[in-house]
């Protein structure tokens, strides 16, 4: 739902920065408890690449880093939330 109200707002030509910097924040931190409970799961084999799970581990990692730290995403949200006006520039336009 969150990702479909940012497309929204974004496609009625609204400000949809800190929506997006949300929905970047809380998939990227669902992603990683989730993989990390199925390494849980799924123990020793968990890390072994003979399984699927270590492959989703490492992206879901990766992907918090690499798709605009969790820290940047926080950082633009509070900047929304308070009313900064350099908060739209210090995020890179969703594609």
């Amino acid at each position: 739902m969150m990702v479909y109200n940012a497309a929204r707002m974004k496609d009625a030509g609204m400000n949809f920065v800190k929506e997006a910097a949300m929905t970047k924040l809380f998939a990227s931190q669902v992603a990683e408890r989730v993989a990390s409970l199925a390494v849980e799961i799924f123990g020793g084999y968990g890390f072994s690449k003979d399984y699927p799970v270590e492959k989703y581990f490492r992206d879901a990692k990766i992907g918090k880093i690499y798709e605009g730290t969790s820290n940047m995403q926080l950082q633009t949200i509070a900047k929304m939330l308070l009313g900064g006006s350099n908060a739209s520039s210090s995020l890179a336009p969703c594609a």
